[in-house]
Parts: structure tokens; sequence; C-alpha cells
């Protein structure tokens, strides 16, 4: 009897009138079954009465509890704007004791900033040691890369300081101070040199992330994978900061006359001259998109040698994905996807090198044995790892099978 219509006298009866005829349904009824219906629904009225009864005693319950939380909460607005007076009174008191309050705001002022330059000289000081160090712990590392004996993180971490010290650096220099800029640019301008060298290391490491895995090195692929993350992380900050920086000009145009805070100001030009943004994850991944498309076509002009070969194709990937399941994917965090990852690129290089080779006239028999080979691909990835057909994206011919079929 549920409705949205409002409920009248009339459609009571006439709900009454249905409730009683599906219960009497002869006329014999009113003899046999009257006093068992009049009892049944003398027990549902005393049930639908206690359940009234009890739903109004919560809502007066609730009510209840309500109104004295309302009290409650005005007595403490009042304890609190009591309380806050009482701290105005007792500042205003204080105000009154620091004669020379200004003149300590300026000498505290001044010695953080002695503090902060004396901090300053002595980075700026160790620099040029700071720098030799890195070159030579990079230079290490390359020397000793085929033994696995270096620490990615420990040579980013001091050569992420010294990136940071320089962005410090040219940051104070001062926005219209061209000799100190200049100055600055010729001590640090070996340091992009330095730079560059590390992310060269950093990607020949990347490019060996299967010989990694094989000698039992996925501390390695670990640290690599740190590396990647700090930098992502400073650079989505740095993102920050130019959005930052775009939103406080948008409203000092939009305020017209009126003259940008310090504040303002500061977070428009930074206290760090702007961060070059390296988009390393992105990178990662097309090295090893690039890695995995080598592999497959290596594989066939190497061993498939054509269509001859092309059965060979199903166990390479196979064999390939189940080393990645197993030595390679253990050691990426869960939010690279990497196993899905690396389905899709042998996949695709599957595709792009078995389109290539019937690209040209095949012959009957050449036809038909790349049809069953495309049939036993996707039933052996989809027996041994799992891999439903709808994941492998496009399909193998690209849905010419029919084409070829005539």
């Amino acid at each position: 009897m549920l409705s949205s219509e409002p409920i009248t006298d009339e459609s009571v009866r006439q709900y009454a009138i249905q409730r009683l005829a599906k219960l009497l349904r002869h006329p014999d009824d009113l003899v046999y079954k009257a006093d068992d219906v009049r009892r049944k629904l003398a027990q549902e009225k005393l049930l639908i009465d206690a359940q009234l009864n009890t739903d109004v005693r919560r809502q007066f319950d609730d009510v209840q509890e309500g109104l004295e939380m309302l009290y409650s909460t005005k007595g403490q607005i009042d304890r609190v704007k009591t309380d806050m007076q009482k701290v105005d009174q007792l500042c205003n008191r204080a105000q009154s004791y620091l004669t020379n309050f200004d003149r300590i705001q300026k000498i505290s002022v001044a010695n953080r900033n002695f503090v902060r330059t004396d901090e300053f000289y002595r980075q700026f000081s160790e620099f040029h040691e700071q720098y030799v160090h890195v070159r030579e712990m990079l230079a290490d590392a390359k020397a000793n890369f085929e033994q696995g004996d270096f620490n990615l993180l420990r040579l980013h971490y001091f050569l992420y300081k010294l990136e940071d010290f320089r962005s410090r650096a040219m940051g104070f220099s001062g926005v219209n101070d061209a000799d100190s800029e200049q100055t600055l640019a010729q001590m640090f301008g070996g340091l992009d040199g330095l730079v560059l060298e590390f992310e060269q290391f950093l990607w020949h490491v990347a490019g060996g992330i299967y010989d990694l895995a094989l000698r039992n090195r996925a501390n390695v692929i670990v640290q690599l994978l740190k590396v990647i993350e700090t930098e992502e992380a400073a650079d989505r900050a740095q993102e920050r900061e130019v959005e930052g920086a775009v939103l406080v000009r948008r409203q000092s145009l939009v305020g017209g006359a009126r003259r940008p805070s310090m504040a303002s100001s500061v977070m428009a030009r930074g206290p760090k001259k702007e961060r070059k943004v390296k988009h390393y994850h992105q990178k990662l991944l097309d090295l090893l998109r690039q890695f995995v498309a080598g592999r497959v076509t290596e594989f066939f002009k190497q061993e498939a040698k054509g269509l001859d070969g092309v059965e060979e194709v199903t166990g390479f990937v196979i064999d390939e994905l189940t080393f990645v399941a197993e030595a390679v994917a253990p050691a990426f965090p869960p939010s690279y996807f990497v196993f899905d990852f690396f389905v899709n690129e042998y996949h695709q290089a599957v595709v792009k090198n078995t389109n290539e080779l019937v690209a040209g006239d095949l012959e009957g028999g050449a036809i038909l044995t790349l049809l069953r080979w495309v049939r036993e691909y996707h039933s052996a990835l989809r027996k041994q790892l799992s891999i439903p057909k709808d994941q492998l994206k496009p399909a193998l011919l690209e849905g010419r099978e029919d084409q070829l079929a005539q």
C-alpha cells in the first residue's frame, strides 16, 4: 500500500476490501474462517501498534538527545568565548610589558637570516668537493657495472642534493642580478653534464633489467625504481609550484592597481629556480617498450626465419612472459601493472612482425600454417598464462583470417 499519493479514507476502505476478498474467497469462508481471520488481523494490529509505539518512543528519545546536545553546545561556545576574551586580555597585557617588541622581532629575523646565510655559505664552499665526490662515485659505478657493485640510491641522493642546492642558489641570486647569475652559471656549469652522465648510466641499468633479474640482482631494480619514484615526486612538486605561481599572477591581475603582497611575490618567483621536469617514469616505459620490440624482432629474424618457423614464436613469448612474472614483476610496485604492460608490449611486437611476414603473396601451405599458429598462439597463452584472448589487442592478423583463407 506504499504510494506517494495521499492516504484517504476511501483508499483505506478499498485496500481493506481487497484484503478481505483474498482471505474470504467463498461464502462458506464466512462461517469457517471468520474467527481465524479476526484473530489474525487482531494479532497484526497488536504487532503494528507495538512497532509504532517503539518508533515513537525512539523518535522522542532522539529529539531529547538532540536538544540536550544543543544546550551543551551553547554552553561550550560560551566557555570558549570567555576563554578567548581572557587570552585577548593577556595578550594586550603582554604587549604593554614588551616596550621594544619591534626591535626584538627585527633581531630575531636578522638572526634567522644569518643562520641561513651561514648554512648557504658552508654548502657553497663545499659544492666543488661534493661535485668531485659524486663524479668519482659515478665513475666507480660504471666500472663495476658488470659485477653489480654500485648503489644507485646513494649516488642519486648526493646528485639530487647538488641539483637542489643549485636551484636554491640560482633562486637567491635575484631576478635582475645578471652578474650573480652568470657567476653561478659558470660555477654550476659542469653539473648539467654530470646529470646527463647519470641519466645515461641509469637507462643503461634499465636496459639490462633482464640480466639483473637472471643474476638475482632484484635489489638493483628496486633502487632504479626508487630513483624514478623520487624524480617523479619532484616533477609533481614542480608542476604544483608552477600552477601556484600562475594562480598568484592571475590574482594580481584581477586585483588591478593593488600592490601584490610579499607572500604573493615570493610565491610567484619561488625560493628556487624552476626545475626541469624529467619524466623518468615515462622514459622507463618507453625504454622497456623498445627493449621488448627489439627482442621480438630479433627472434623473428634469427630463430623464426619467416613463416616456416613462426610456430616457434608461441613458445618464445610464453617463456619470456613466464620469466617476467617470476623474476622481473616482483621487483616492481603494484601500481606499475608491469606484467600486463609486458603482455601488451610482447603481443604488439608479435602483431607488428607478423604483419610484415604476411605483407606479400603467400602460398596455400604457408597460409594454413599461419592460421593454425594463430589459433595455437591464443590457446597456449590462455592455458599456460591465463591470458584471455580479449586482452590481446589488436588481434593477430587484425581480423584478416577469412581474407587469407579465401
